[in-house]
């Protein structure tokens, strides 16, 4: 890879180097973050509620569970196919217009289905494939705004940054059921898509005003393809990386079904207004998780430590959601599970942002979102409604277990699920141990050094080639500042 324009006069505050007779690029700062990141959420937010208000109109429509479930199929596995294509053409361009080509492209689709409902044209069909669309638009967007955050954000200011968007993501969790359902009866459906449309409308808006900070590599010499097979060895050949990422893969395994058994949990003992009661409650837990994060920030070192804590915390929350059949007792857990979860995911987007070179920052976390969501199904389709058929009648009166962990967790109907989060929180526990157990992640944060800047590789490559060595010697020098498998 090259860099643009670069050129031998240092770096300025923000570590870019600037072309010559080119104007003064900005400097990263949380002001200029807070702008992008405040058109992000608010098209987020628009994005949310249009997800909740579809599939309650297409089974108010046709009453078909399968035609509900297609929804949020297609919502998921195009945008979980396109992930690598994401994660590499995020890396190779400018991550600004790949935000502003993402936000055009989702809110046209909007567009086109606000338009349908507003003609009275729109039948069931018309929303699979604009829906696809949408899958695969959103995951442009989330993939280029969280690699972005380093080139936006002041180094120490990575973990309060990374705060933002949890608690964007927390106060969207529990806000948009609430709104949605009001936006539902007052406006109805046109409504909520046109609101998506403005919000998109917001957030293209934001873009088109705010500068980013040159401090990526632009221009590359490999092909779209070589660029992904780049992606996948920088992920794959550190040891360090490949724990994590088999971490993830386990954690995600068992956390999945916890987060997905919440509500038949609760309907075992109580009724629909509980159950939105308590994920009212989660998404209060998943907003404090990310405040502490914003005034916190984060360890500033023995961060994959505090991942693997933090896990342990999960773990604990898991296990008193299933002890009983108390909604106070569910909440609590609930809220502990969401907020454990919103220091995790902080925490790991700074690492990733802080160890990885920016140009592979699309890359590696498309491939950890490709893990991470790849459990998904399986999390929800095999192993949550497995386990629940064997638990379930263990804990019914009479059952085998009813005389033994039925007299600390209670007997009765929806009582196998609370074994089930009693488990699944053990099994979180071990696989958080194992981990910390484990040397490469035990010392993961001092195996593994902070990345150099981009441009100070690309000056460090174009040196060597002029000094006549060979751009591996480069590539290993950038290998030992923690850029090694550059592309080249």
């Amino acid at each position: 890879w090259q860099l643009a324009g670069i050129s031998r006069r240092p770096a300025g505050p923000a570590g870019a180097a600037q072309a010559p007779g080119s104007a003064a690029a900005p400097e990263p700062s949380m002001r200029r973050f807070g702008l992008v990141a405040a058109g992000q959420v608010v098209s987020g937010m628009g994005t949310a509620l249009t997800n909740f208000a579809i599939p309650l109109w297409i089974y108010l429509e046709t009453g078909s569970l399968a035609r509900f479930a297609l929804f949020a199929v297609l919502g998921l596995l195009p945008g979980l196919l396109v992930a690598p294509l994401a994660g590499a053409v995020i890396d190779r361009s400018s991550r600004r217009r790949v935000l502003l080509a993402a936000g055009v492209a989702a809110g046209g689709a909007n567009a086109v289905l606000a338009a349908l409902v507003l003609a009275d044209r729109a039948q069931v069909w018309h929303f699979y494939p604009l829906v696809a669309w949408l899958s695969v638009a959103l995951a442009f967007q989330r993939l280029a705004f969280v690699s972005a955050v380093p080139q936006l954000v002041p180094k120490r200011f990575l973990g309060h940054a990374n705060g933002v968007t949890q608690t964007a993501m927390g106060l969207t969790q529990f806000t948009v059921p609430l709104v949605a359902v009001a936006l539902l009866d007052a406006v109805g459906l046109r409504g909520i898509l046109l609101i998506d449309v403005a919000s998109y409308v917001f957030a293209v808006g934001v873009l088109g005003l705010v500068r980013f900070p040159r401090t990526m590599a632009l221009q590359r010499r490999e092909g779209i393809g070589e660029e992904m097979a780049a992606g996948l060895r920088y992920a794959l050949r550190r040891r360090e990386f490949r724990a994590m990422l088999a971490f993830f893969a386990a954690l995600n395994l068992f956390l999945f079904p916890a987060l997905y058994l919440l509500s038949p949990l609760v309907l075992g003992f109580a009724d629909l207004d509980q159950v939105a009661r308590i994920a009212l409650t989660g998404g209060v837990g998943a907003a404090v998780g990310g405040l502490l994060m914003l005034v916190w920030g984060g360890p500033s070192r023995r961060r994959m430590r505090a991942v693997l804590l933090g896990t342990l915390g999960i773990a604990a929350a898991a296990v008193l959601t299933g002890l009983r059949p108390d909604p106070l007792v569910v909440g609590a857990g609930a809220f502990g599970m969401y907020l454990a979860l919103g220091v995790v995911n902080g925490v790991y987007n700074t690492i990733i942002q802080t160890k990885v070179p920016p140009r592979f920052h699309g890359r590696v976390f498309a491939l950890n979102q490709m893990i991470a969501w790849s459990t998904m199904p399986l999390g929800w389709g095999l192993v949550a409604p497995f386990a629940a058929r064997v638990a379930e009648p263990l804990l019914l009166p009479g059952g085998a277990l009813a005389g033994t962990v039925g007299a600390v967790i209670g007997v009765g109907p929806g009582r196998g699920h609370g074994l089930l989060y009693v488990v699944f929180g053990v099994c979180i526990a071990l696989t958080a141990l194992v981990a910390l157990a484990t040397p490469a992640l035990a010392r993961f944060d001092d195996e593994v050094p902070d990345a150099p800047p981009d441009d100070l590789v690309g000056i460090a490559e174009r040196e060597a080639r002029a000094a006549g060595r060979p751009a591996r010697a480069a590539a290993d020098a950038g290998q030992a500042q923690g850029a090694s498998g550059g592309s080249r």
